[in-house]
């Protein structure tokens, strides 16, 4: 017994040489945001239980210290008055304001910085580098590395709407913290909206007794989009969905976020976006006797505050000036985005307005009304920052633009000579799409995929000096539309928030993709460890196909630079053994691509899969008896037998033809067939008019060429279900001999009330009819 724990003593004497003895590569560095200088060592220091931190002058971040370690390692540390070795942290002057330098050698662990927020980065990377994986009993392993590092930009932030879906503040903590992790330092509190105010203002107690709640309408189900036309609050309704910051709370949080040192920008959302303001108090409405409601899901129209008014000066002047006082960030968002005038043009008080004060157009009473606001924030010492629409008829003098629309308006505005701070929907909007649509929850819209979000140039490229130096930052936003609970944030947050904070905080010059997603990986599997929700859709294959009337080419790709991507045929799951993917492949017959992407042997996302059907039309002679529209002409003639399927959301998919007219045509088979079934997938976008079919009729013709009716389905219920998905619908129709099938389908006309297009005609889109 006396020999094998001499043997072990000796293993575990050798393995601990050989730690101290290891050189360092830069590989095993993974940090995220990528610092701006690494220099790695030989050996490692060892942290434990007998570990202290020495503090200095930043005896303020005692608390965070001490709980952010415990909280990583689950090791108390003392603390120590002296810098003789473990954690030490010293002051030094010369460095930027949020810039450290951070030495780890096999003694001690150094970190200068000249502010707290400084030291405070540099235990967000340290905690990064611990290595959990060669814990050894209590103690935990620490890389010798040397670095140095600074932020690109000063705003790096995150903004999450919590009045389409509301968040408690425990949520709101893990929001702070995940954020502190990355290094992000601007937390936009999105707080109010038309489906609910957010936070209590004593001066108006309305804004929460009433604004704060709203009909219970929500839906869970991530197969379901409907936020665009629910039902409205009937009279004699209960609104029970909701909640709101108490001002006791905001403080809460404010100090919250300032331990991490992250400031928190209120936005306050004026003139549009009100309706939960006109649902509390109606009197800054330009229909002060109309009963408002707080909307269940999106509106619109009705909801702009009334500019004529000398009331709505007054209340924002109250509103405004309660936020203010509770954030003491120096900055204060108005909102100003998405205002609809109709409401304002066909009100004859505000036309008046316009011609008393001599603007030309609502446009520029938007504009008179932004520059009101501005005084009104002003005049407590504070900046305003709006939406890119602030730039419609005339910009504030004194106003920062946040760009969401593209980049177009904050370059007019970075170049008039306002700040700005960008927030490209397109790369930064974190509540699109982020992967394939077919592979997809049914969450958000568009497409902001990982790959553009981190390779988004913040600073245009023809920029001078001057105008680059107008660019305060970035920031990823999260609208909650369909973001109905926690796991749904951090999916659609994780991991592109890990791509703006590098693309805030490193250098652009230093940024590189490929080697993001190798550190990134490391990254993902600490969200593992902590059983947290996210995305692998960068790690997932695309499935493109293009028919070709008999046959269909399958192509499979991915945002990954050279990825291993199997793929099988036969319906079972891929393996690091299935063929590899290296050239674009024809079927021929019915099938089902399943595919994944693997490295060195490991599966690294999901098994996607999509399945084509070579069915019994494919390549037939279609007459249309009603045509399709011209602006969605798909392939013309060609278009519902050729094989091309449609994607529910890809930007560029051709393969839906329209129709604004009942849906009649007329297949002719190259020869007489035995059928059972006739498929018509049409596409449900019911925020533009876009519904699936109503009825379906299917009539066959045989030798003589008369037709009869073989088939129908019936009332359709999904119809009046509003959305954003694919609708299959099956007629059933057994026949034999067939040469000529047509195809009736009804459409729903007009719109039902309560829809967001209620009273239109409806657009139908198809992308094949399938015969089986």
């Amino acid at each position: 017994m006396k020999k094998l724990n001499t043997i072990i003593v000796l293993l575990i004497s050798v393995l601990l040489y050989a730690c101290e003895q290891k050189t360092i590569t830069e590989k095993e560095i993974n940090i995220i945001p990528k610092p701006a200088s690494v220099q790695t060592g030989t050996g490692f220091f060892k942290l434990d239980k007998k570990t202290s931190i020495y503090l200095g002058e930043f005896a303020v971040l005692e608390k965070q210290f001490l709980q952010e370690i415990d909280g990583e390692t689950g090791l108390r540390l003392s603390v120590s008055e002296k810098a003789t070795s473990g954690i030490q942290l010293h002051k030094i002057d010369g460095l930027a304001q949020e810039e450290y330098q951070l030495k780890v050698h096999k003694n001690a662990v150094e970190i200068k910085a000249t502010s707290s927020a400084g030291a405070y980065y540099a235990l967000q990377t340290l905690k990064q580098l611990i290595d959990k994986k060669n814990k050894n009993g209590g103690s935990f392993l620490i890389p010798s590395v040397e670095i140095s590092d600074k932020p690109a930009f000063a705003w790096r932030g995150y903004m999450l709407d919590v009045s389409r879906h509301f968040f408690g503040i425990d949520d709101i903590k893990k929001v702070l913290d995940f954020m502190a992790e990355l290094k992000l330092n601007r937390f936009h509190w999105h707080l109010t909206d038309d489906q609910g105010w957010r936070i209590e203002i004593k001066k108006y107690p309305k804004l929460t007794e009433i604004g704060a709640w709203r009909v219970d309408y929500n839906v869970t189900d991530e197969n379901i989009s409907n936020w665009w036309g629910r039902p409205v609050q009937k009279p004699n309704e209960k609104a029970t969905y909701g909640g709101f910051y108490t001002q006791e709370q905001i403080k809460e949080i404010v100090a919250y976020a300032k331990e991490r040192h992250i400031e928190i920008l209120p936005e306050v959302d004026v003139p549009g976006h009100s309706q939960e303001i006109l649902a509390a108090y109606p009197e800054v409405s330009c229909e002060p006797h109309r009963k408002f409601y707080v909307a269940t899901g999106g509106v619109y129209k009705d909801n702009a505050l009334c500019p004529s008014n000398p009331d709505t000066y007054k209340f924002l002047t109250d509103v405004l000036g309660e936020v203010m006082d509770l954030f003491p960030l120096n900055y204060i968002h108005i909102g100003g985005d998405e205002c609809n005038k109709s409401g304002w043009h066909n009100h004859k008080q505000c036309q008046q307005f316009i011609r008393k004060k001599g603007l030309k157009n609502e446009h520029e009473l938007q504009s008179y009304f932004i520059k009101e606001v501005e005084k009104i924030v002003n005049a407590k010492g504070k900046n305003m920052i709006g939406w890119n629409e602030i730039l419609e008829g005339g910009l504030a003098p004194n106003a920062t633009v946040m760009s969401w629309q593209g980049e177009k308006g904050g370059i007019l505005a970075a170049k008039a000579g306002h700040d700005v701070i960008m927030t490209p929907m397109e790369y930064v909007y974190l509540d699109l799409k982020q992967g394939q649509s077919g592979s997809e929850p049914n969450l958000g819209y568009s497409e902001a995929l990982l790959s553009a979000c981190y390779n988004y140039s913040v600073i245009p490229k023809d920029f001078t000096e001057e105008q680059a130096s107008k660019i305060l930052g970035l920031q990823g936003n999260l609208w909650t539309e369909s973001i109905s609970d926690w796991d749904k944030l951090t999916y659609m947050t994780f991991p592109r928030l890990f791509a703006v904070a590098e693309n805030g905080w490193t250098a652009e010059s230093e940024q590189d993709f490929d080697n993001f997603i190798e550190r990134l990986r490391v990254q993902l599997k600490k969200l593992d460890a902590k059983g947290v929700r996210y995305a692998k859709s960068v790690f997932n294959p695309w499935i493109h196909h293009k028919g070709n009337r008999k046959s269909i080419e399958i192509t499979l790709a991915s945002e990954l630079t050279a990825p291993e991507i199997r793929y099988t045929l036969n319906g079972n799951e891929p393996t690091k053994d299935s063929p590899l993917y290296t050239k674009p492949f024809t079927i021929t017959e019915t099938k089902t691509i399943r595919a994944a992407i693997f490295k060195n042997g490991i599966r690294l996302g999901d098994v996607v899969e999509a399945s084509y059907t070579i069915h019994k039309a494919a390549g037939a002679k279609v007459v249309y008896n009603h045509r399709y529209t011209p602006k969605d002409a798909a392939q013309k003639e060609l278009a519902l037998t050729d094989l091309n399927y449609g994607q529910l959301l890809a930007p560029d998919d051709k393969n839906w033809q329209g129709f604004s007219d009942d849906f009649d045509v007329t297949i002719q088979l190259a020869q007489p067939t035995d059928i059972q079934k006739v498929q018509l997938t049409s596409l449900r976008k019911t925020i533009g008019g876009t519904y699936p079919v109503k009825r379906v009729e299917v009539y066959g013709a045989g030798k003589d060429g008369k037709f009869s009716k073989i088939g129908d389905s019936g009332f359709q219920d999904e119809c009046l279900i509003q959305g954003r998905n694919k609708i299959v619908t099956t007629v059933e129709c057994p026949a034999k001999a067939i040469s000529k099938i047509r195809v009736k389908a009804e459409l729903l006309n007009p719109i039902p009330k309560g829809h967001h297009k209620a009273g239109s005609k409806s657009h139908l889109m198809v992308d094949e009819i399938v015969v089986l």
